[in-house]
C-alpha cells in the first residue's frame, strides 16, 4: 500500500504541476521543475524503493523481467515528455505536439509489448 501511494503521489505531482504550468496556471517553469519532482519520486520508487524491493523478492521470472522492462521506459520513454515541455517555449506549440505524440506512440507500444511479453512467457512456462 504504501509503494501504491507514493506512485500515485508522483504521477499526481508530476502531471498536475505539469499540466499547471503548460497551461499558464502557474509559473511555466515552476511547474516543470515540480512535475520533475513528481518524476523522480517515480524514478527513486521502481529502482531503490519499495518497489523495486518487492520485485527483486517476489514474483515470477516473467515478472521480474517485465518490472525491469518497464522501469527502462519510464526513465528514458518518459523522459521525452520533459523534452517537449521545453521545446514548447523554444520552438512553438507545435514542436510540444510533435513531441508529445512520438512519446505517446513509443510509450504505448513499448507498454504493450512489455506486458504481452510477459503474459506470453508465463503463459509458456505453465506449458
Amino acid at each position: 500500500a504504501g509503494s501504491f501511494m507514493r506512485l500515485l503521489v508522483g504521477t499526481l505531482v508530476m502531471l498536475v504541476f505539469g499540466y499547471a504550468g503548460e497551461a499558464g496556471l502557474m509559473d511555466y517553469w515552476l511547474g516543470f521543475i515540480l512535475g520533475m519532482v513528481g518524476w523522480a519520486v517515480i524514478i527513486y520508487e521502481i529502482f531503490a524503493g519499495e518497489a523495486s524491493q518487492i520485485n527483486a523478492s517476489q514474483g515470477t521470472e516473467a515478472s521480474k523481467t517485465a518490472f525491469n522492462a518497464l522501469r527502462i521506459i519510464v526513465t528514458f520513454g518518459w523522459a521525452i515528455y520533459p523534452i517537449g515541455y521545453v521545446a514548447e517555449p523554444l520552438f512553438g506549440v507545435e514542436a510540444l505536439n510533435i513531441v508529445y505524440n512520438l512519446a505517446d506512440f513509443v510509450n504505448k507500444i513499448a507498454f504493450g509489448v512489455v506486458i504481452w511479453a510477459a503474459a506470453t512467457s508465463s503463459s509458456t512456462a505453465k506449458a
